[in-house]
């Protein structure tokens, strides 16, 4: 009696706390590729696709590392329009390391134009693929 009475709790308790199924996120894909400034490799960034207006899908990102990039996380960009947030850090040229008692963390400046970021004009369409997209980015001061 004790166990059909424990069961029976554990089957209310799911059915009420809403463990049942639910309706499967967006489809996404895994998107790389190169981002370039003036012809040269972004050494170290983040870029970011977030859901163009209106839809409901989270964003996705990753590091840009020597030029390259791979979202992956979480299966990677939710397909559809996309606006596309890229930034660039340089170390700051007014700061000198001394070998000992300098800054732990060298201080970085973000070098890209507001255009790609803060106030991104670009915007990407993702597409449904079983294999990565590749999506580069030539960005230009």
């Amino acid at each position: 009696m004790k166990s059909l009475l424990l069961l029976s709790s554990v089957v209310l308790g799911l059915t009420f706390s809403g463990c049942s199924s639910s309706e499967p996120g967006p489809e996404r894909v895994i998107v790389t590729g190169n981002v370039t400034f003036d012809g040269k490799p972004v050494s170290q960034g983040e870029i970011w696709f977030i859901p163009a207006a209106g839809r409901e899908a989270p964003q996705a990102g990753a590091i840009i590392k020597e030029g390259q990039y791979r979202v992956e996380n979480k299966g990677g960009v939710p397909i559809g329009a996309c606006q596309v947030k890229i930034t660039a850090d340089r170390p700051k040229e007014d700061v000198k390391i001394v070998a000992d008692g300098g800054p732990e963390e060298i201080p970085t400046t973000q070098y890209l134009p507001a255009r790609f970021n803060d106030k991104t004009e670009l915007t990407v369409e993702i597409e449904s693929s079983s294999e990565p997209v590749t999506k580069d980015f030539d960005l230009k001061s």
